[in-house]
């Protein structure tokens, strides 16, 4: 594809198969896990820089030093808490660094974005059919061909009597949540074809994607995909901003008043064996999957206090990790269904804050560039960062998977990228700044 087209059009072919490819078709290499999607981001990232003459270098911003710090402070602790091996270093920069870097390669202008869009929609529209179909048939076409093994939650966690669809994600909620990421690149086909420079089809594809979603039978993903649909309201329809503020706060005071009635609400789609009576340090508590998020927080009360700078390496890994918790506690709460606790016991204050610094960073670059976009390339950024703040909002109800951490910061390096591209665009792609209260959804006009 380099060869005969362009180096970076094949990095876009190898994107699209690397979102394809399940994550759990990988080899082991040393400490570490080298799956084919990590492999066909580096031929991806290879196809463009090998042809100098070709390369464009894409700009730079200060959050580009971003996922290095978390990836650098992960490998830092690593490295001090004795679990360094070369393999376990290559496995944190694939997943930290690799997903980033590929986006920001491939999006260099706003043309880059909008010939992207048909590509991750199309990825987006295979995993939603493939989820619905599953749900339904309760048959994984993919572990059945390549003879791989549901988890748990996909193979037995029905609900409502369908299936928790997880397709080639290996669990339904990354499945779920890697279909919400790349959301936002639906709702920039069906933009583009309300402005008649697509299919009008694609315009269905919005309401498939979210028939797939449900097909999780995940919360998190629908928040996510709400998240996206409310951020696209915000931006472009001003008069609800105002009724939206009051429906957040009235929210926040209806979940305050009835919280235990909404708590038993949420409880109601679990299976009734997996609620029951635990003891923390002597006090009673009643168990669930919902109450495990927050009970997470008093189980590692002994090991939260004792992080440190530089966290304890990789959780769970060493002895000493396992003596922090009481017996009985050990086996239910292994996962820590909070990446940021989960980050913080792992790489400690230092890499905590290193990965705070995205989100923040990326909304703080968008508010000061926004202005400068129009169009598709706007209505998709703001897509994006609403994908962006929303999952971030998730990952305090779930770890964050490398399945699904792709998505998350390929997203993060298709934003920064185009908010540098429309700084620094020659000719600049939209010029004409607008108060935000003047903005309305509506069709471009046409270039004179």
């Amino acid at each position: 594809m380099a060869r005969f087209h362009t180096p970076r059009h094949a990095a876009r072919v190898g994107w699209a198969i690397a979102c394809l490819a399940p994550p759990w078709l990988a080899m082991v290499l040393g400490a570490a896990e080298i799956n084919l999607r990590g492999v066909v981001a580096v031929i991806a990232i290879t196809a463009i820089v090998v042809k100098p003459r070709q390369f464009a270098f894409p700009g730079f911003s200060w959050i580009d030093l971003v996922p290095v710090l978390i990836f650098v402070s992960a490998a830092l602790s690593t490295t001090l808490n004795g679990k360094f091996s070369p393999s376990v270093i290559v496995g944190l920069f694939c997943q930290w660094v690799l997903p980033y870097v590929l986006a920001r390669l491939i999006l260099i202008s706003d043309r880059d974005a909008i010939e992207i869009i048909p590509w991750a929609a199309t990825v987006a529209l295979i995993l939603a059919v493939a989820m619905i179909l599953e749900s339904v048939t309760d048959i994984n076409l993919f572990s059945k061909l390549l003879g791989h093994a549901e988890s748990v939650q996909g193979e037995t966690g029905h609900r409502f009597g369908l299936k928790r669809a997880e397709a080639w994600l290996s669990h339904p909620i990354y499945a779920g949540l890697f279909l919400a990421l790349l959301s936002p690149w639906v709702f920039a086909q069906a933009y583009e074809a309300f402005c008649k420079r697509a299919s009008r089809l694609w315009l269905l594809v919005p309401a498939i994607v979210g028939i797939g979603l449900l097909a999780s039978l995940s919360r998190g993903p629908c928040i996510v995909f709400g998240g996206v649909i409310a951020g696209l309201v915000w931006h472009y329809v001003p008069p609800i901003r105002m009724l939206s503020i009051f429906a957040f706060v009235i929210l926040i005071a209806v979940g305050y008043t009835m919280g235990p009635s909404l708590l038993h609400l949420a409880e109601s789609v679990e299976r009734p064996d997996g609620m029951q009576k635990i003891k923390v340090d002597g006090e009673t508590y009643t168990y669930s999957g919902t109450r495990h998020r927050y009970l997470l927080f008093k189980v590692y009360e002994k090991p939260l206090a004792q992080v440190g700078w530089f966290g304890f390496g990789t959780w769970g890994s060493l002895p000493k990790h396992e003596a922090m918790l009481e017996p009985q506690l050990r086996q239910l709460f292994l996962s820590v269904d909070n990446h940021y606790l989960l980050h913080y016991l792992n790489t400690g204050i230092v890499g905590s804050v290193a990965f705070s610094l995205l989100p923040l960073g990326i909304l703080l670059l968008f508010l000061r560039t926004r202005t400068v976009l129009s169009g598709t390339p706007e209505f998709l950024s703001v897509a994006l960062i609403s994908s962006l703040m929303a999952s971030s909002v998730v990952l305090a109800t779930v770890w964050m998977a490398e399945a699904f951490c792709f998505a998350f910061l390929l997203n993060a390096g298709f934003l920064v990228a185009l908010l540098v591209a429309s700084r620094r665009s020659d000719p600049p792609i939209v010029r004409t700044a607008r108060p935000l209260r003047s903005q309305r959804f509506s069709r471009p006009r046409s270039a004179p």
